[in-house]
């Protein structure tokens, strides 16, 4: 199994969302990953797995509530992968 780093999400252009899992806050930021990179370094793990033991929430913090897990949401580059496949394909004549 291919581990995906923060340096495959780069450069794939991919987002990563990190979300408080509180039901009373769900507090959702956008990853810097080029920043996470230099922090984590570009070999660090970009999976739910790799992650999650790095980010608490702070307004959960702030607020006095209970720290519950976080979890990810990754969107990829919609844009790249319509270009791919709207290449136009070649087609036996015939």
């Amino acid at each position: 199994m291919s581990k995906k780093t923060i340096a495959d999400a780069i450069k794939a252009g991919e987002s990563i969302h990190v979300n408080c899992g509180h039901p009373m806050c769900n507090h959702s930021v956008k990853l810097d990953l080029e920043l996470l990179g230099v922090r984590l370094g570009l070999d660090h793990g970009a999976m739910h797995n790799d992650l999650f033991r790095v980010f608490r929430c702070e307004r959960c913090k702030l607020a006095g509530r209970v720290q519950r897990p976080v979890f990810f949401t990754c969107v990829p580059n919609y844009g790249a992968i319509d270009a791919r496949r709207l290449v136009p394909r070649l087609v036996p004549d015939g």
